[in-house]
């Protein structure tokens, strides 16, 4: 996950820089011409994936692992080799290891005791048949939607995306006003930040390592701090240059501690609830109504990102903008602290 989503805040932290530069240099036709480039890419690419589904025919037998012949078979990953999830197991009739294991997924994943009443689904293994209209027709949402960690992980996603959002629309504008810089000097203050996208696979080791919450939790922690110490830089000195160079490269280090970790807890959730409502997901699993909550989320944040900033910075100054954005990324910290990797007070995923 470390080195998929270093992609994502790659891109969206070294676009700036790469077009302020063409357009200097160039014009602006030939930014729109890179962003053409990079689309036609992108489908072409596209079409010469190989789904694992297809890939799997060609190798020998001898070599293919136990998810491999789950996906020949048509059985869902996360199934194979589980014998609580057994597409024929008599769920009613698992044994009190079994039982145990489950609840603590349950719990883990939720929230709270699997005992307890939502509000839109009835307790695993109840008996009672009134449910929501959203739980009878969409089953694999309701229970995904009402999962508090799977909530705390796609709104820290959203956060994460929204904030690199709004550094990208008032960046320029305030080196521009302050520093008089052009647009290749607007587009050069992105390298500090940008810079630490590029161990987006050492973050993901240190999420597996120590776990998504604490690391996620120190992601925040780094970015809200430096974000609201960018309210320090205010005059055209070398100084404050400097400064804001520093503040935005740890504020980087803390962007990229994020996502990954919080898109980990997200897949990690999908796996606990399967286990605690099999009658639910199914065999297809809940793995893309997750994913589409998350990139969902992901969208909304890059729409909204620079008209929150923008807004701010126009009405007010860049003291008070850039503490605005402290308090946007302190938010879903809360959130991360009590639910990711099974809650402060389970074991971490």
């Amino acid at each position: 996950m470390g080195f998929v989503f270093s992609g994502n805040t790659f891109g969206l932290l070294v676009s700036p820089l790469l077009a302020g530069v063409v357009y200097d240099r160039a014009g602006y036709y030939a930014v729109f011409g890179i962003c053409f480039g990079i689309f036609g890419i992108d489908l072409l690419l596209r079409a010469f994936m190989i789904e694992k589904r297809e890939a799997i025919k060609y190798i020998p037998e001898e070599e293919r692992d136990d998810d491999s012949r789950a996906l020949e078979q048509g059985q869902p990953i996360e199934e194979a080799g589980n014998d609580t999830l057994a597409p024929n197991s008599n769920v009613g009739k698992l044994s009190h290891d079994q039982e145990e294991h489950r609840h603590e997924q349950a719990t883990q994943s939720l929230g709270f005791e699997p005992t307890e009443h939502t509000l839109l689904l009835p307790p695993p293994n109840s008996n009672e048949a009134k449910e929501s209209w959203l739980a009878t027709h969409f089953p694999k949402f309701a229970v995904l939607s009402h999962s508090p960690r799977l909530i705390a992980a796609v709104y820290g996603c959203l956060s994460h995306t929204m904030l690199l959002a709004c550094i990208d629309s008032i960046l320029p504008l305030f080196v521009k006003r302050t520093f008089d810089w052009t647009a290749t000097g607007a587009g050069s203050i992105f390298l500090p930040i940008t810079c630490p996208s590029l161990f987006g696979a050492v973050f993901g080791a240190l999420a597996d390592r120590y776990g998504s919450r604490l690391v996620s939790l120190t992601g925040f922690g780094l970015t809200t701090l430096n974000l609201g110490l960018m309210g320090l830089v205010k005059e055209n000195e070398l100084g404050d240059k400097v400064l804001l160079c520093v503040f935005l490269g740890i504020a980087g280090i803390g962007l990229n501690l994020i996502l990954a970790p919080l898109a980990a807890d997200v897949f990690a959730t999908v796996d606990a609830l399967a286990s605690t409502y099999p009658e639910k997901f199914g065999q297809t699993g809940g793995y893309a109504q997750a994913y589409a909550l998350m990139t969902g989320a992901l969208g909304l944040g890059t729409a909204l990102g620079p008209i929150l900033a923008g807004a701010m910075y126009d009405n007010t100054n860049w003291p008070i903008t850039v503490g605005f954005l402290a308090v946007l990324c302190a938010l879903p910290s809360v959130g991360v602290f009590l639910y990711t990797g099974g809650g402060w007070r389970g074991k971490s995923s």
